[in-house]
């Protein structure tokens, strides 16, 4: 009955995430996933002689796929659950178990992925025996690791704090087992006795508030996840205020709030108090940033630079819907056609803003072929054009 109950609920989420996935690794995401690989792959090649010997090879190994082991627990519980489940707690043991093997599956699926990206690197100081027993290694490590999480979440341990710092201890392991292959063993000796040292600290046998909480957690990181690619359905939206960027918050001048530029202000303070946006559009700044550093190929810091732009300008979006549909507009009823302009002319500015960012990139990149880098506001001005118009056609779909 409750392995019945938890497999409704598995289904469910499977259909989720297929439903995202179909979004994300549209046909045009895939092309430059080819791309991405196929430079990634062949700049190796050409580094691989260089690189023999080189210790911080075997350091970038072991820092990439220690933070590519991030187990999640996926219990699917809800809150109701803390108030109709309790009375049968002995009895779900199958569900639990269901929950666990479901779980293990989306806990291997980063590292498997991270572990095929970083092969060419092991091989560049090892061999393909040694690479066999280290990957192996790194396979235990994943189990051992989704079992230390679990059972923090049923102790009075930080599980967030402890998870930070296996990061830290799975990267040290790593890198000492590829200076000396047989270091491997210390993976599962060491992983143990933190597992072990956990369940004897373990206060409840099911703790229900933490399940819960947690669950509500993995669905938000998810959803952040997803919404770097595309609008999630049913997410609540969140706000916060950075401190930092305060000073970004200008006291707009009065005589420009009015009906025609209130938007821009409230458009403003939409992106800077988003709860993901910022911090979505600097990580993808950031990674984007350093492959084209890595890379160093005018093409590659081209096509790479397009594409980001095109994955923020999608996000941007999101500040229109924040704004636009909220109970603001009609307490003080404005013209849905001033809101638009506002949102195009903030979205520029802001646009221009991050394509200026990418543009210095690829002059830095390649200071002989600097005019080239006109080719980023021009892209940014134009399909930001385009995005707009399609969340007036959606807006103006719905309205019907």
């Amino acid at each position: 009955m409750w392995t019945d109950l938890f497999k409704t609920r598995m289904d469910k989420d499977i259909s989720k995430r297929a439903y995202y996935m179909k979004f994300i690794f549209n046909s045009h995401f895939l092309i430059f996933l080819t791309i991405a690989l196929g430079a990634f792959f062949y700049s190796l090649f050409g580094l691989r002689e260089t690189l023999v010997g080189n210790i911080y090879v075997d350091m970038l190994v072991a820092v990439l796929i220690a933070f590519s082991i991030t187990p999640t627990y996926r219990s699917l519980l809800k809150e109701a659950d803390s108030i109709f489940l309790t009375p049968v707690e002995e009895e779900l043991s199958g569900y639990f178990k269901q929950a666990e093997r479901y779980s293990l599956i989306l806990s291997y699926t980063f590292p498997v992925v991270m572990m095929f990206l970083t092969f060419m690197l092991v091989l560049i100081n090892h061999s393909s025996e040694e690479m066999a027993v280290f990957f192996i290694g790194v396979l235990v490590a994943v189990y051992m690791t989704f079992k230390i999480k679990l059972a923090s979440i049923h102790t009075l341990v930080n599980t967030q704090n402890l998870m930070y710092c296996l990061v830290v201890l799975n990267a040290v392991l790593f890198f000492l087992s590829l200076i000396k292959i047989y270091f491997v063993i210390l993976i599962p000796v060491v992983l143990f006795i933190i597992l072990n040292i956990l369940n004897k600290k373990r206060i409840l046998r099911v703790n229900w508030t933490g399940l819960i909480e947690y669950e509500a957690h993995e669905i938000n990181r998810f959803n952040t996840i997803i919404s770097m690619f595309t609008n999630v359905k049913s997410s609540e939206k969140k706000f916060k205020r950075r401190q930092y960027l305060d000073f970004l918050m200008k006291k707009h001048n009065i005589k420009n709030f009015n009906e025609k530029y209130m938007y821009d202000y409230m458009f403003h303070r939409s992106f800077l108090r988003d709860h993901d946006l910022p911090m979505i559009i600097l990580r993808l700044i950031l990674l984007f940033g350093i492959f084209i550093i890595w890379m160093s190929n005018i093409y590659i810091t081209i096509i790479f630079s397009l594409f980001v732009l095109y994955i923020i300008i999608l996000q941007l979006t999101q500040i229109y819907s924040a704004q636009a549909y909220l109970l603001w507009p009609k307490i003080w009823p404005v013209s849905r056609k001033n809101i638009q302009v506002s949102y195009i002319r903030y979205s520029h500015k802001l646009v221009f803003i991050l394509s200026l960012i990418f543009a210095l990139l690829f002059i830095a990149l390649h200071k002989e072929l600097f005019y080239i880098a006109i080719i980023f506001p021009i892209f940014g001005y134009i399909l930001n054009t385009v995005f707009s118009k399609n969340v007036y056609k959606k807006e103006n779909a719905l309205s019907d």
